[in-house]
């Protein structure tokens, strides 16, 4: 396996919300607003999350540009709370589309890591709290042990 590289992107959903109630202290007309009220203000927000999580992808996107035939294959380790391995071949072209083939569909905390040509993504959520998930994502023409 390749070397994990430099960070190149996380998702914590509690840091969104706490990075917009710096925001809503530092912007005025909040005066006299705790931060507890803050915090609340923010989580509500219908637009916060999903508007930061689809800068995510885009970006995430630009990335994988490079792949052009969007074929990939992922291996992972540790995955849930019975740390099974596996791996899984499929399309994507968009972050989007990438981080929903691989990761679980619940609530995650996510760090994206380059590797190789492709992404390594270290995964916390409810049935893998202790960050030992872990993702190894490549362009399939750079997989040959599982070429097809």
């Amino acid at each position: 396996m390749s070397k994990i590289g430099k960070l190149v992107a996380e998702w914590n959903t509690l840091d969104v919300i706490q990075s917009q109630v710096e925001w809503l202290k530092e912007n005025g007309g909040n005066e006299g607003l705790t931060d507890d009220q803050l915090f609340k203000i923010a989580s509500e927000d219908p637009d916060l999350i999903d508007y930061n999580y689809d800068c995510l992808c885009d970006y995430l996107t630009e990335l994988m540009a490079k792949n052009k035939h969007g074929g990939w294959v992922a291996e992972v380790r540790n995955f849930g709370w019975r740390s099974l391995n596996g791996h899984k071949y499929f399309q994507a072209m968009t972050g989007k589309s990438l981080l929903q083939a691989v990761l679980p569909r619940t609530e995650c905390t996510f760090k994206v890591y380059r590797y190789g040509k492709g992404f390594a993504i270290n995964n916390a959520h409810h049935d893998s709290p202790s960050w030992t998930e872990w993702y190894y994502i490549e362009p399939k023409s750079h997989m040959k042990q599982w070429a097809a």
